[in-house]
């Protein structure tokens, strides 16, 4: 059963759209996983790395892992470069995606800013097709892994903060990307198609409950034309700028609890354990999220939430 499936995922990224659009649980712990413009709400030097085993024993699940680094370019702070490059496994199917961010942040007011970033995208798509049991082993359709191809893209976003709440917009994929078959064999394609534009808005606000304790509410929405709107809900607090914990809820039936520790003041540890409660739990235990991030300076901040 777990390997029909597994052929039934190749055969739906091979015929439809082969970019895909990968999913972080810990978001909102780190946002520039979510939204490049977020890069310009950090003032210092900050990387991140992130690790998530999807749907434990499960054959053929998704493995992810991402690594991101930031940076302002002038003493003002108001243009900032980043860098992500996030490898995505799904059965397979092994997908490299690399974006170069610049955002640029506008002073709106003196307790609000603006940011807004444009991104270059390079999608790196490989099927390892000869790794598929099949009934017949000389089946030409799988004795061979297709060649890699990279295809461009490009993403835009922006972010408005002040001190108690935030918004951003992410169009993650302003270009489609497609696997199809050309002359009996796969070729990269790469076109505009407004139909297939994802749409990203978030949101978050900061309550103070006292000095050095808050909580903050966010929330995602997800929308692509022909699939049902996606909403996340979280919640997170932290106590005493060292140690947080976390709740989320996504509308595709799956719950995440997270808990994050600075174990030195530049060093963020976070860790999130989600469960899902659809028909396919019953396949898998779960899944692991580790992200740990590294700020240069080392100013402590609420986590997940911009500072001025």
């Amino acid at each position: 059963m777990k390997k029909i499936l597994v052929v039934i995922a190749v055969c739906i990224g091979f015929g439809g759209q082969a970019q895909n659009q990968f999913h972080i649980g810990q978001y909102t712990i780190h946002q520039p996983f979510l939204n490049p413009a977020s890069i310009g709400t950090m003032d210092e030097i900050n990387m991140s790395l992130i690790y998530k085993n999807q749907w434990v024993g499960f054959e053929g699940a998704p493995h992810l892992g991402g690594v991101n680094y930031n940076m302002p370019l002038n003493k003002k702070k108001s243009h900032f470069i980043g860098l992500t490059a996030i490898m995505d496994q799904v059965g397979v199917n092994n997908s490299t995606d690399i974006a170069l961010s610049y955002a640029y942040k506008i002073k709106t007011g003196e307790n609000s800013r603006w940011i807004l970033s444009a991104s270059a995208d390079l999608n790196l798509i490989r099927a390892n097709l000869d790794e598929i049991v099949t009934t017949d082993p000389n089946d030409p359709l799988y004795t061979n892994n297709t060649p890699v191809f990279a295809l461009p893209n490009f993403k835009f976003s922006s972010y408005f903060y002040r001190n108690s709440f935030y918004v951003g917009f992410v169009m993650p994929n302003i270009l489609q990307n497609r696997v199809v078959e050309v002359n009996g064999g796969p070729s990269g394609e790469v076109k505009f198609n407004a139909k297939d534009i994802h749409y990203y808005l978030h949101g978050g606000y900061k309550w103070t409950i006292k000095e050095k304790h808050n909580v903050i509410f966010s929330t995602l929405l997800k929308q692509v034309s022909g699939a049902p709107l996606q909403v996340d809900f979280n919640i997170n607090t932290m106590f005493k700028d060292r140690f947080g914990i976390g709740l989320s809820y996504r509308s595709s039936n799956d719950l995440m609890a997270s808990m994050q520790i600075y174990i030195v003041p530049q060093l963020l540890l976070s860790y999130g354990y989600e469960y899902g409660f659809s028909a396919l739990n019953n396949f898998y235990s779960g899944t692991h999220e580790v992200l740990m991030v590294y700020k240069l300076g080392g100013s402590n901040q609420t986590i997940g939430f911009p500072r001025l």
